[in-house]
């Protein structure tokens, strides 16, 4: 009897390894088969084995011989079925097949109702990038080849159909695999360790899992990409920009995780409305048979994934809802805004609404003034959704709403609106009282901080802190010393020591040197703990012990630290012992062949002591080495000299397709007196269609020389091409060259389109303009830079106490 033998490679699971082993059996009895086992195989084995898989390598060994497997393929099967038993508590794990994933409960919105309409969701209207060459399918298909893996996400506003269009596209290429849907990024983090086989990971609103501590890490994500898990997800536009944004020189980028974590990403951006061929797509559908379809045709005000996600009726809601439910509703917007993700409790509500209502309203309220603004924010419209939708608790208890969530639509839209929006008291201490989750209740104390809040921003972070949140306590400790409340701080430092947390041990020894408390800084030496022994030093050498500042970082150089040996070098250097310090980076140079950072800052010192032919050496060494830092700094050295060979250098690396050397070879050009040549190297290179860099390169030139006018002209044609840095450097050249409304009014469109960077420059802008109160208006509303500009405006401006009084004790919550 010739069988087919089916392939046990695509064995992974226990119904896969049951269907197989039926195949094999192809059709024969069990009697058949004891038969041509020789009696090893009973009726009992045989059920268990066949409806359950359960089976020990010596049975489905017997099992294959009867069924004529060769003995070649043997090892293959008892490799299936290793995996499959391995992969039995799969499902307590929180993994379904993909093909039997419900879109609701991925994130799919649900849909209006309308008369005639049947199933829970309309028919899929297949969108255009569904078969683009570098469309959503076309991405996933690629992360799920050959076992790549890949992180696949979706950009689009609310509503737009972005989570539909993934779930259609994974249901119908990848149907049997795994598909974790996460809880959070610990979820994610645990099965990284294990991950089985074809797995899908579905990252819907990617936000939710780049927020606090415990937030979903590249590292993860690359764990689970280089074991071929393909990761799918969908986010809003105006936090990826935040995420990807390219900041000015100087800023610190508070997103460094999320940007490196969307680099690995393959992007698809998902429209606001559909286009023409999509449209005709959905006028066919309707014309099929869909009615709710046909209903969001009709609709000239919204888009059609809009319409039918119930948009048009959630905004009527919002801006039809009364007093007393639009202050219930902005209470929720606002502290989801805040950070907090999960529902929120009715007394949260209730607490945080009064703020949002005048005196006047507040006096008309009648008893059951929250009972009926909860009763009309949780209706549901058109079947779809609720301004406030509630959310049961992770028990038993039936009918019972834990707490409400704001609808996404809304939260995104008057979110946006509302972003500018003073917080009123209420809201805060309503927050205060009734959060729980560790999280949450650091993400608000750090908004209360950032609005210089802090009779909030400390009790959110001591509960935080007492709840288990990782950096919480670090927090506060950092806010109780700026305030001047060092002792507190300290205690809170040596308890975190005390248990264990290596992070608080620097802080404490930071904080100690900023005190002045070397015998408390030895004590910590004496425990073992290195980060004292830097700040001891660097105190003991602020306080004019040098030599004994210098014995201890002889002592770490000697206990293998070799940070110590640049520290040991810098304090010599500025103890004018230049000679002492050559001979330590030249010793670290030997020692440790190829050291290239105690070579650079050899050379560095060379120089400053004059020795440039000495340093030129070094240089050279490093640059044949094949340092590229080095055969700059060979050229910018040669330049300085006045020597020929740095133009011979430059003009060799520009030749070599170094883009940053054509603007050193303009530098050096200019500095020899030859601008116009300098000048039309790159204004040929700009002419002739070359990359952005060339332009930029241009503009900065031209800034440089103080021919503005041109370098305006060139920036604002790269800004108007949708280049992002030229735009900010537009806004720059203006603020520099006296048109700082000009600046501003671009920072400001800037800002209003969701870029969250504009808002640190235009806080510098106001502050060099001395708008002390648009800053506190702006500080209010949570610019965390406008707080810090408030205060240096000030200072600047004579008002030194006022200032003082801010910087110690934030502004008063009313």
């Amino acid at each position: 009897m010739s069988v087919e033998v089916p392939d046990s490679g695509q064995v992974h699971t226990l119904p896969e390894l049951i269907t197989a082993l039926q195949a094999l059996r192809a059709g024969r009895s069990y009697t058949e088969l004891n038969k041509a086992a020789g009696g090893r195989l009973p009726s009992s084995t045989l059920s268990d084995l066949l409806n359950k898989g359960r089976a020990s390598r010596e049975t489905l060994e017997v099992f294959l011989r009867a069924c004529q497997v060769s003995r070649e393929q043997w090892p293959a099967w008892q490799q299936a079925r290793e995996r499959a038993l391995s992969v039995d508590d799969l499902g307590a794990a929180g993994l379904i097949r993909v093909a039997q994933a419900d879109p609701r409960r991925l994130g799919v919105h649900a849909a209006v109702d309308a008369p005639g309409a049947t199933g829970e969701l309309p028919l899929y209207v297949p969108r255009d990038t569904d078969t683009a060459p570098d469309g959503v399918r076309a991405l996933i298909k690629k992360a799920a080849t050959g076992g790549r893996g890949g992180l696949v996400v979706l950009v689009g506003g609310s509503s737009v159909g972005k989570t539909r269009c993934a779930y259609e596209a994974v249901r119908e290429l990848l149907p049997a695999w795994w598909l974790l849907h996460p809880a959070d990024a610990e979820h994610v983090r645990r099965i990284a360790e294990t991950p089985p086989p074809r797995l899908v990971i579905w990252l819907d609103a990617l936000q939710r899992y780049l927020d606090g501590p415990n937030k979903l890490r590249p590292a993860t994500a690359r764990a689970l990409l280089q074991r071929g898990a393909v990761l799918v997800a969908t986010l809003w536009p105006e936090p990826h920009r935040a995420y990807t944004a390219t900041l000015p020189a100087g800023q610190p980028n508070l997103y460094a995780d999320e940007r490196e974590l969307l680099g690995l990403a393959d992007v698809a951006h998902i429209g606001e409305t559909f286009s023409p061929a999509e449209r005709e797509r959905a006028r066919q559908t309707a014309e099929a048979g869909d009615v709710r379809i046909a209903l969001a045709l009709r609709s000239n005000d919204y888009g059609l994934t809009q319409v039918i996600a119930a948009a048009p009726q959630l905004i009527d809601r919002w801006k039809g809802a009364d007093a007393y439910a639009a202050a219930v509703l902005n209470a929720a917007i606002d502290a989801t805004r805040l950070g907090v993700a999960s529902p929120l409790p009715a007394a949260l509500l209730r607490q945080a609404a009064p703020g949002y209502c005048d005196a006047r309203q507040r006096a008309k309220a009648k008893p059951n003034w929250f009972e009926t603004a909860l009763a009309y924010l949780t209706e549901e419209l058109r079947g779809a959704a609720a301004a406030l939708g509630p959310v049961a608790s992770s028990g038993d208890d039936m009918g019972q709403a834990a707490g409400y969530m704001v609808a996404d639509y809304l939260q995104q839209h008057v979110g946006h609106a509302r972003r500018t929006a003073k917080v009123p008291a209420t809201c805060w201490q309503a927050l205060t009282d009734h959060l729980t989750d560790p999280g949450e209740l650091a993400r608000v104390g750090d908004a209360a901080e950032g609005r210089l809040l802090y009779g909030y921003a400390k009790p959110l972070y001591q509960r935080a802190a007492c709840a288990g949140h990782q950096h919480a306590a670090k927090w506060l400790a950092d806010l109780l010393a700026r305030q001047g409340h060092e002792e507190e701080a300290l205690a809170v430092l040596r308890e975190l020591v005390t248990a264990g947390d290596g992070g608080a041990s620097f802080l404490l020894a930071d904080l100690l040197a900023d005190l002045g408390r070397t015998a408390e800084l030895r004590e910590l030496i004496a425990a073992g703990d290195r980060d004292a022994s830097w700040r001891l030093a660097d105190l003991l050498a602020r306080q004019g012990q040098e030599e004994e500042a210098l014995a201890v970082w002889r002592e770490l150089i000697a206990a293998g630290d070799d940070y110590a040996f640049f520290r040991l070098a810098e304090l010599l250097i500025e103890l004018g012992r230049e000679d002492e310090a050559i001979t330590v980076l030249r010793q670290r140079d030997a020692a440790v062949v190829g050291d290239e950072s105690a070579a650079q800052l050899l050379a560095d010192l060379l120089i400053e002591l004059g020795q440039e032919e000495e340093a030129l050496a070094v240089w050279q060494e490093l640059a044949d080495a094949g340092d590229d830092y080095a055969s700059w700094k060979l050229a910018e050295l040669l330049a300085s000299l006045g020597r020929a060979e740095a133009l011979t250098v430059w003009r060799g690396r520009d030749a070599a397709g170094d883009e940053s050397a054509s603007w050193r070879l303009a530098q050096l050009l200019v500095a020899l007196g030859q601008e116009e040549e300098a000048l039309a190297i790159l204004r040929d290179r700009v002419a002739a269609g070359a990359e952005k860099a060339a332009a930029w390169l241009l503009a900065n030139l031209l800034t440089q020389h103080g021919q503005e006018e041109e370098a305006l002209a060139v920036w604002q044609e790269l800004a108007d091409a949708g280049d992002d840095y030229a735009s900010w450097a537009l806004t720059e050249l203006l603020a520099r060259s006296g048109r700082k409304e000009d600046a501003l009014a671009m920072l400001r469109n800037r800002e209003a389109a969701g870029d969250r960077a504009a808002s640190w420059r235009i806080a510098a802008l106001l502050a060099e303009l001395g708008q002390v109160e648009e800053l506190w208006e702006r500080t209010q509303a949570g610019d965390r830079d406008a707080a810090n500009g408030l205060i240096k405006t000030l200072d600047r401006l004579g008002r030194v106490e006022e200032a003082e009084r801010i910087r110690r004790h934030g502004l008063d919550a009313d």
